[in-house]
């Protein structure tokens, strides 16, 4: 008897086929965040300098459009998971790509400061309300209620991609074509990223009452003011925040305070992204963790590496102390986005948990826009960042102590 076709497929090709059938949604979302981070997050730091030397703009001006973005984002993030409950993801990941898309096309063709801070601000915003992880977390949520472990695994690990992709391409293209065109192309790849999951990726919207919603976390909250009076969703704000200023002011700062212990620019900028590179195996290693320690072991050993490995950063003198920074730091903060999606998922429960996402992702935004600024003040105090690096790493203390008493606080903690 001859083999079928499938009979040839070699087993590696099958394992991929099957794979593919099975996560091809979640693939496809975290598609979508590389282009989205990368157009809006990565991008940005690296066009700001060629759009102040091309346009005489004050860096002060340029940084603006991004802190309105980000405000913008907080309470957009608000507004379209309370959308993302009622319509599903279809109609918030395309409005987000055409209006915000439009807008940040808008800002590469501004010829005065106002006009691009408004344009920048808005646009990113809108697309950070509607295609970053508060929106993709709750829909992956909903699409893979029996394995949300492996799906968030797999919407970050190619999510993770945004930054080690991104940074390289936005500075060939700004030195190759200038920042103008750069964003241009930039925005014809956001479109690329998203279409797939805008347009074959159905669902996402909270099941009505009574017609067969699960419940499948221990809140299921009805509304946010049920949520907010519960200890436990107060709790998790409050760690996620504290969490949010440290890992805000160490993302900005640690390339300068690694720079005060006496590295060079190059080396410094070399540690950052290799740093950055090690997220990627710490999110391919999250899944064994999680099904090792569950959700709440894994983060507390996470937000632990983050306060312990975060004290390097205070020595100086030996570089040894930064490559000791640079894997801890590496393998544990990438993993830290989908934990506290993970958790908050079990939390908050499908039933509201677009709306919940997005009103926590707005509280969140708000405290981490505070962390840099905190920094800040606290080196221009000190007159360096021992302090301030002490103080970063206490706040992941912090947020570990706030798990601890809510793991106390209840018998079967996520």
């Amino acid at each position: 008897m001859r083999p079928v076709a499938s009979d040839r497929i070699p087993r590696w090709l099958a394992a991929i086929r099957t794979a593919w059938q099975t996560w091809w949604k979640v693939v496809l979302l975290g598609f979508l965040t590389v282009g989205a981070y990368g157009l809006t997050y990565y991008s940005f730091g690296v066009i700001i300098d060629p759009i102040h030397n091309d346009t005489g703009w004050s860096i002060g001006s340029l940084s603006i459009a991004f802190t309105v973005s980000m405000l913008v984002g907080g309470f957009g993030g608000a507004a379209s998971g309370w959308l993302l409950d009622r319509l599903g993801g279809r109609p918030i990941l395309l409005g987000s790509l055409a209006i915000g898309g439009l807008l940040l096309l808008l800002a590469a063709s501004a010829h005065n400061p106002t006009l691009f801070v408004i344009a920048w601000g808005i646009g990113g915003g809108i697309i950070s309300a509607g295609l970053f992880y508060n929106v993709t977390m709750a829909i992956t949520t909903r699409l893979f209620p029996q394995d949300r472990v492996r799906a968030f695994a797999i919407l970050t690990f190619v999510g993770g991609f945004a930054a080690v992709i991104n940074f390289p391409v936005a500075g060939v293209l700004v030195d190759l074509v200038g920042w103008r065109v750069a964003l241009r192309i930039f925005a014809v790849l956001l479109v690329v990223h998203v279409l797939p999951a805008a347009i074959f990726i159905s669902g996402g919207r909270a099941q009505r009452d009574g017609a067969g919603a699960r419940p499948a976390g221990r809140g299921n909250y009805g509304s946010v003011l049920d949520a907010l009076r519960s200890r436990e969703v107060l709790q998790m704000i409050a760690m996620f925040s504290l969490v949010g200023i440290a890992f805000g002011a160490i993302q900005v700062h640690h390339v300068p305070a690694m720079e005060a212990t006496g590295v060079s620019l190059g080396t410094a900028t070399a540690i950052a992204s290799g740093r950055g590179f090690l997220s990627l195996p710490g999110r391919a290693f999250m899944e064994p963790v999680v099904r090792r320690l569950g959700v709440s072991g894994a983060m507390m050993m996470v937000y632990a590496l983050m306060a312990l490995g975060t004290l390097p950063l205070a020595v100086g003198g030996n570089i040894a102390w930064l490559f000791l920074f640079m894997i801890v730091t590496g393998l544990a903060f990438g993993t830290i986005m989908p934990l506290q999606g993970l958790y908050a998922s079990e939390v908050y429960g499908e039933r509201r948990i677009g709306t919940l996402m997005g009103v926590q992702s707005l509280i969140s935004s708000l405290m981490s826009a505070t962390g840099p600024a905190l920094i800040g003040l606290t080196v221009d105090a000190t007159g360096g960042y021992r302090t301030a690096i002490v103080l970063s790493s206490s706040l992941f203390g912090g947020a570990l102590l706030l798990l601890l008493m809510a793991r106390s606080g209840q018998g079967d903690s996520p």
